[in-house]
C-alpha cells in the first residue's frame, strides 16, 4: 500500500511544483525559454501517446 501512495504522490508533487513555477515565473521567463519548455512538454506528450498506441496495438 505504501508503494502505491508513493507512486501517486511523486507525480502529483512534480506536477504541482512545475505548475507553481510556471505560475509564479511566467513574467520573468524569456520568450525563447517559454518556447523551449513548451516544445519539451509537447515532445513528452507525444512520447506518451505513441507509447500507449504501440502498447495497445501490440496486444
Amino acid at each position: 500500500m505504501q508503494t502505491v501512495i508513493i507512486g501517486l504522490l511523486i507525480p502529483f508533487a512534480g506536477t504541482a511544483l512545475g505548475a507553481a513555477c510556471v505560475f509564479f515565473l511566467r513574467k520573468d521567463l524569456n520568450n525563447n525559454v517559454q518556447r523551449a519548455l513548451t516544445g519539451f512538454a509537447a515532445g513528452a506528450m507525444l512520447y506518451v501517446v505513441v507509447e500507449e498506441f504501440i502498447e495497445n496495438v501490440a496486444l
